[in-house]
């Protein structure tokens, strides 16, 4: 007397788009003749179920309906194992995939495996540069492009918790990645200059989190410049020093005949009884100078800021 049995074994699955994925199919629990393996799929390309591999007995395989050489049986066909692998996987080969086992004389035994396929997110951070001020802007933006599914974008700000803000924004392409941005607001107040905080993205695709380091960038203009001595007396050396973002694209000294008339100092191309220094710093939103005496003995300093 005849009994038919036998179970088909297979795994849903899950690859990274352009790496290989296993489809793994076993025929257990029988011991009727196997005459072919028959690989079907219905997926986003084409939602109709279309054969698209063959194997018969000795191994020998025909490939059907477009996969050629990114299908490849890598099962036993006398163990009754149809495993095959597929190589360069797209975000259009998700789907279904059915392994049949033909069998004499029981008839098909079959079994369905969902594959998932995901995309890595490309993930950068756009800085911005604000002028110092009053009014909130942005002050950078955190990409987390193109992933499948979705990835979670963050902000560590650390200290700066309580003084900024981020608003999320997602955007779904046509072939179902999603690009999500975390941008980061606030007022640009100097003091912002050159703090350090993470943008922090997570995915299904990576193990650990991923963390990209950035300086936020708040330019202001230089409030004054100073002039300091090498030495309090018999000075030989001076430096032109200014807080400025960015930093000045040049110093130039020029030295300037002047007298001085009351409180205020004249300075001409004359031949005076004492001199004095200009330093002009060049910066990308204008100029400044400040002037300092070389010959009185008691320091006199003056600025002036000038735009371009």
């Amino acid at each position: 007397m005849y009994f038919p049995g036998g179970k088909v074994i297979g795994h849903d699955t899950t690859v990274i788009y352009g790496e290989n994925a296993t489809l793994l199919c076993q025929l257990t629990e029988t011991d009727d003749d196997l005459t072919r393996i028959i690989w079907k799929k219905k997926t986003r390309e084409k939602l109709e179920e279309t054969v698209f591999f063959l194997i018969r007995q000795g191994g020998k395989t025909e490939h059907k309906n477009g996969l050629e050489d990114r299908v490849q049986f890598i099962g036993n066909f006398a163990e009754k194992n149809g495993s095959i692998q597929l190589f360069r996987m797209r975000l259009l080969d998700e789907g279904i995939y059915t392994c049949t086992f033909n069998l004499y004389p029981s008839g098909p035994l079959e079994t369905d495996i969902n594959v998932t396929v995901f995309a890595r997110p490309a993930v950068n951070v756009r800085g911005e540069a604000p002028v110092a001020g009053y009014l909130e802007v942005m002050l950078a933006s955190c990409f987390a492009s193109n992933a499948r599914p979705a990835a979670e974008v963050m902000w560590r700000l650390g200290d700066l918790e309580n003084s900024l803000r981020t608003e999320t924004n997602r955007t779904v392409h046509p072939d179902g990645t999603i690009t999500v941005v975390s941008y980061l607001l606030g007022v640009p107040l100097k003091h912002l200059n050159k703090k350090n905080i993470q943008c922090v993205v997570k995915h299904n695709t990576q193990k650990d989190e991923l963390v990209l380091n950035y300086t936020i960038n708040i330019h202001y203009p230089p409030e004054s410049v100073v002039i300091i001595p090498d030495s309090p007396k018999n000075a030989k050396v001076f430096w032109c020093k200014v807080d400025s973002n960015p930093e000045p694209t040049s110093y130039t000294w020029t030295r300037i005949q002047h007298r001085l008339l009351g409180s205020v100092w004249l300075c001409h191309l004359l031949c005076c009884s004492c001199c004095c220094w200009w330093c002009d710093i060049q910066i990308q939103a204008g100029s400044v100078r400040q002037a300092r005496q070389e010959d009185d003995p008691v320091e006199r300093e003056m600025g002036r800021i000038s735009d371009q």
